[in-house]
This record gives C-alpha cells, sequence and structure tokens, in this order.
C-alpha cells in the first residue's frame, strides 16, 4: 500500500511538474510574441525616423543650391552694373576734362562696391559652410552611433548657435554700406556742378 501511495504521489508531482512547464512554456512564448512586436514596432520608428532625416537632407540640400544659385545671380548682376557704369565713365571721360572727375568717382565706386562683393563672398562661403556643418549633424543622426558621438555632438551646438548672429550681423551691415556707396556718387555729381 505504501509502494501504491509512493507511485501516486510521484505521478501527481509528475503530472504537476508537467503542467508547470506547460503553462511556463506558454508564458514565454507570449513574452516572445510580445518582444518581438515591441521590436518590430521599434524597427518600425526607426524606419520612419530615417526617412524624414532623409526627407530633411534633401529639403536642406535644395535650400543649400537655391540660395547658392540666387547670390551668384545678384553678384552677376551687380558686376553687369558696374561693367556698364565703367564703360559709360569710359565714355564720358573722352567726351571732356570736365568729365574726369566723374571717372575718379566711378572708380571709387567700382573699388567699394568690389569690397562689398568681395565681403558677401566670404558670408556666403560661411553660410555654405555652416549648412555643409548642420547636413553632417543630420547625417551623424541617421547614421546608427555611439553615445559619445551624440554627447560630443551636443556640446558643439552652442558654438553654432554662437556663430550664427554674427553671419546675420554681417548680412544686416552689407546693404548698409550698398546704401553709402550709392549716395557717395549722388553726392560728388552735386559737387561738381
Amino acid at each position: 500500500m505504501a509502494a501504491n501511495k509512493m507511485k501516486d504521489q510521484v505521478s501527481e508531482l509528475q503530472d504537476q511538474i508537467r503542467k508547470l512547464a506547460n503553462r511556463f512554456d506558454d508564458e514565454r512564448q507570449k513574452q516572445v510574441a510580445a518582444l518581438e512586436k515591441q521590436l518590430e514596432a521599434a524597427r518600425e520608428r526607426v524606419r520612419e525616423e530615417l526617412n524624414k532625416q532623409k526627407e530633411n537632407l534633401a529639403k536642406l540640400e535644395d535650400l543649400q543650391n537655391q540660395y547658392r544659385d540666387k547670390a551668384s545671380d545678384a553678384v552677376n548682376k551687380q558686376v553687369d552694373k558696374l561693367r556698364k557704369a565703367a564703360e559709360e565713365a569710359m565714355a564720358k571721360a573722352k567726351e571732356s576734362e570736365a568729365r574726369k572727375a566723374l571717372l575718379e568717382t566711378e572708380v571709387k565706386v567700382l573699388k567699394a562696391t568690389a569690397k562689398q562683393a568681395h565681403s558677401l563672398a566670404r558670408w556666403i562661403s560661411q553660410y555654405e559652410k555652416d549648412l555643409e556643418k548642420r547636413a553632417k549633424q543630420i547625417e551623424r543622426k541617421v547614421t546608427p552611433a555611439a553615445k559619445p558621438a551624440k554627447k560630443a555632438a551636443a556640446k558643439k551646438a552652442p558654438a553654432k548657435a554662437k556663430a550664427a548672429p554674427k553671419a546675420k550681423a554681417a548680412a544686416k551691415k552689407a546693404p548698409a554700406k550698398k546704401a553709402a556707396a550709392k549716395k557717395a556718387p549722388a553726392k560728388k555729381k552735386a559737387a561738381a556742378k
């Protein structure tokens, strides 16, 4: 009898162990399924973020190209105007000695405008460098990188913020110089008359 009781207890224990094992397997499968869902959701979020970053890069490149084209057109127009003004001044100088003073004024205006064009080109170059830096930062964010690299990029961000106001200040000064250069010939013409 004792042997039968022992067998019954052993079989009960085995049944309980099987049930526990089955329950454990079921629970593990549920957890694995939940983790796979979370992983897929995370992958989808990363895909969406990568697509957004690619779109941002494309927009940034388009803006950079548009800005460069506009700046080039503006400089070319200004150079054409200066060339025409110089040709007219030379023709007037040949007509009479009284026009020589006007030619000297035109030369001064040309020099001032050349300085201004140089300043504008330098500002455009700085803006282009800033855009390239921003594009590189976005590229670093798009490609998976180690955490220390992200921290280093975060430390560099305040330096960019400081550089931007300087570029804006330079841009504000350029139109003021143009206005001063345009007023100078008018004053000298009035004095010559």
